[in-house]
């Protein structure tokens, strides 16, 4: 095992041992298991650091002085992790853990951990799973990324004659940059936690709460000061939509009109997205096992005429969308942030986590949208 793996179970084994039925005998020879392979670690390093250190004596007990390499990321390496983890809670820390910390202060050493940065990305992919859906980059800054449009058929070509290039065409989106922050808070006993379990709980903190905003976004964003979400990705209209009126109710006609108003060269990738509550109020009123299997079910997966559905608190009740989410364009550059600070009145830590995100339909005629009618 890894020392952080080591101190990883020990901070858990004290939960453990307040449960009933716990095997107490066996939690002991656990940890004293885990002490000694701690200890053997810790010495291990330190006869290496002193083997190293003889070797890269003149031969007069005076050390050769090497300038030591900048890492290609400073923000991953052990050391920086270490140090990150005890300078946002204002904790000592080691000589080499200070030199880490310092390399990463040309743009600020709030910087999360790179290894951090990407657990919180994997776990909001997870708990949003629009992320996975939409085509996401990590670029740093302004980008400005094409997404083919029109692509017309190939031609038979008659011998010798001059062939006319095809009027493809491509979209071009330009996305920037706004600041998803979330604000956590937890009490002054923060400090007693080892770094594994300090880093777990501030990557669920973080990455619950940005997820769920950034689904919003890639929803329902505006365009206006946010980012433009999928119903914004056209003006709806007869031409994209259905309308259910609004004493009305959903019926399969309504259903398959809406699937017929997507073009063709999307659906090997399209997918329903609405909310489980429009899904089994309005679409599972209409399964009829005796005509037909309008939803069906593979483990937890539901398909509407086959079409995957994606479930999201963050549509509208009684609406629902269909298209290819791929053109959806979103950037999300790895680099994030946490600033921290003690608050006297509660004696309690406050963390503002900072990410960047920004995201626009590339193609309206990518989607089509189930309307219910507000009067």
């Amino acid at each position: 095992m890894t020392m952080t793996e080591i101190e990883a179970r020990l901070a858990a084994i004290p939960a453990e041992l307040e449960k009933d039925g716990a095997d107490l005998d066996a939690l002991e020879q656990e940890v004293r298991n885990l002490t000694a392979e701690k200890q053997k670690i810790t010495t291990t390093a330190e006869k290496r650091k002193a083997l190293i250190a003889e070797i890269t004596s003149n031969g007069e007990g005076a050390p050769i002085m090497r300038k030591a390499e900048k890492p290609a990321d400073p923000y991953n390496t052990p050391e920086y992790r270490n140090a990150w983890a005890k300078a946002i809670r204002g904790l000592p820390m080691t000589d080499a853990e200070k030199r880490a910390y310092s390399n990463g202060t040309g743009t600020g050493a709030e910087v999360i951990p790179t290894a951090l940065a990407n657990q919180i990305i994997d776990k909001m992919k997870t708990i949003a799973p629009m992320l996975n859906e939409i085509d996401l980059l990590s670029v740093a800054g302004n980008v400005k990324y094409a997404v083919e449009g029109t692509n017309n058929a190939a031609s038979i070509h008659t011998e010798n004659a001059t062939i006319t290039a095809a009027a493809d065409t491509l979209a071009t989106v330009s996305l920037g940059g706004y600041e998803i922050t979330k604000l956590v808070q937890i009490s002054d006993t923060v400090k007693t936690m080892s770094i594994p379990a300090f880093e777990t709980w501030i990557v669920n903190k973080l990455a619950e709460a940005l997820a769920r905003k950034v689904e919003d976004l890639i929803i329902s964003g505006s365009g206006t000061s946010e980012p433009k979400g999928i119903d914004k990705a056209n003006t709806w209209g007869a031409d994209n939509s259905v309308t259910v009126t609004k004493t009305g109710t959903l019926s399969t006609q309504n259903v398959l009109d809406l699937i017929g108003l997507l073009n063709a060269g999307y659906d090997s990738n399209a997918k329903f997205l609405m909310s489980k509550r429009t899904l089994f109020t309005d679409f599972m009123p209409l399964q009829d096992k005796a005509k037909n299997d309008i939803v069906t079910m593979e483990g937890k997966n539901y398909y509407i005429f086959g079409y995957p559905v994606l479930i999201s608190d963050y549509v509208t009740l009684h609406e629902a969308y269909l298209g290819d989410y791929r053109k959806v364009v979103g950037n999300m550059p790895e680099s994030m942030s946490v600033k921290s600070a003690f608050d006297i009145n509660t004696n309690s830590y406050k963390y503002l986590g900072v990410c960047m995100f920004d995201c626009t339909p590339a193609l309206g005629e990518a989607v089509v949208k189930l309307v219910k009618a507000s009067n």
